[in-house]
């Protein structure tokens, strides 16, 4: 069914133009007034079509290793385990103009997972949402992604309504208005509330942002067998039912190659079965290089990151590390990466963590995290 449904989107683009969303130049450009009218005849022309996507191939190695204090015994025990992940990531693009001002925007997925934990989800429609914009102002409403603050925080499809207003580089800059929920199964969804404001001084750029996280059913006690023996899960349980992240960022790019910046950020946490809350601040601190522009054979950029965050600040993380082992530990670290433009459209990329957990919890410890990966993507 999904093969038949691309298939009848793409001929129905074939009237339409099919320029990754530029019009094409008027054949008669020696004469303006001809060249102008045909510029106004194609913006009338509506409708219209336009696809790309991208193809990723990802294949990395992790060890995992702790200590845990065994209830029987009494005795701390250590864990050391090695997981290699293997996935194929495949995604389409489709957009549809319908007005020259309102568009219906859409992805297509399809994740395959060769090697390591999950499961396969074959294509389906992981994006759909319209978008109205103008000068000043853009209004998204349907299934988008969300990307906060360089991904250290939050990238994750949400089911809502944005709205973007102004410009960073003018008055008080842009602001961003967002509230909805998790695109999850609702007896893990959350209801979300974000705030932004980025504006750029000169060489110096300011973000702001204010995330609201509350689940919409509250979970279970996340480690049961704490209760029955009377010890509290404190950091060594995960999840909450709560979760309000303030994040300032501030970032300077003394030139077109180099940018450093800082997140700061400050958080809440907090748990209804375990009893557990926590109010703490945390930090991320930035150098990058260069930039890897698909379109650009030998283009290529760099970035470290040095990590320093609770776990009440993670929201949904996008890095290929695996945040989530430290439960409510918190997590400190480094992480570096590196991509390469080898020929046009296609990026290829290599990177790494070394990773610890911030505190200990009453009966976890010494948790550290070692990845390193690799991955090649096709741009179309």
């Amino acid at each position: 069914m999904w093969k038949r449904m691309v298939l009848s989107m793409l001929l129905a683009c074939l009237p339409w133009s099919f320029c990754y969303g530029e019009s094409p130049v008027p054949e008669d450009m020696g004469n303006l007034e001809k060249a102008g009218a045909a510029l106004e005849k194609q913006e009338e022309k509506v409708p219209w079509f336009e696809i790309h996507g991208d193809y990723r191939w990802l294949y990395g190695n992790g060890r995992f290793r702790g200590k845990s204090l065994s209830l029987k015994s009494g005795a701390w025990k250590r864990q050391d385990e090695k997981v290699t992940m293997e996935t194929r990531r495949f995604r389409l693009f489709p957009v549809l103009r319908l007005t020259p001002h309102l568009l219906l925007k859409t992805a297509l997925e399809d994740n395959r997972i060769d090697q390591g934990p999950g499961s396969s989800h074959h294509l389906f429609l992981s994006r759909a949402y319209l978008q109205y914009e103008n000068e000043s102002l853009k209004i998204e409403a349907g299934r988008l992604n969300y990307y906060l603050m360089d991904g250290d925080l939050l990238d994750k499809k949400m089911d809502g309504f944005r709205i973007r207003y102004g410009h960073d580089d003018e008055g008080p800059g842009r602001s961003v208005f967002f509230y909805g929920r998790t695109a999850e199964d609702r007896s893990k969804a959350r209801k979300v509330l974000v705030l932004e404001n980025k504006r750029t001084l000169g060489k110096w750029l300011i973000h702001s942002a204010y995330a609201d996280f509350r689940a919409i059913h509250g979970h279970k006690e996340s480690i049961p067998v704490l209760s029955y023996f009377h010890l509290p899960s404190g950091k060594s349980g995960a999840r909450f039912d709560r979760q309000q992240v303030g994040v300032v960022k501030g970032a300077y790019s003394p030139n077109e190659d180099w940018t450093f910046s800082v997140d700061y950020v400050l958080s809440h946490g907090y748990h209804e079965k375990d009893h557990f809350s926590e109010t703490k601040p945390g930090y991320v601190a930035a150098a990058m290089y260069g930039e890897a522009d698909p379109k650009r054979a030998g283009s290529y950029e760099v970035w470290v990151r040095y990590y320093h965050l609770p776990s009440s600040a993670l929201l949904a993380p996008t890095m290929d590390a695996d945040t989530t082992f430290f439960r409510r530990m918190g997590f400190s670290g480094w992480g570096a990466r590196l991509d390469f433009v080898p020929v046009k459209g296609l990026v290829w990329a290599l990177e790494g963590f070394s990773l610890k957990n911030r505190s200990s919890g009453p009966v976890t410890g010494d948790f550290h995290e070692y990845v390193l990966g690799t991955s090649v993507t096709a741009y179309f």
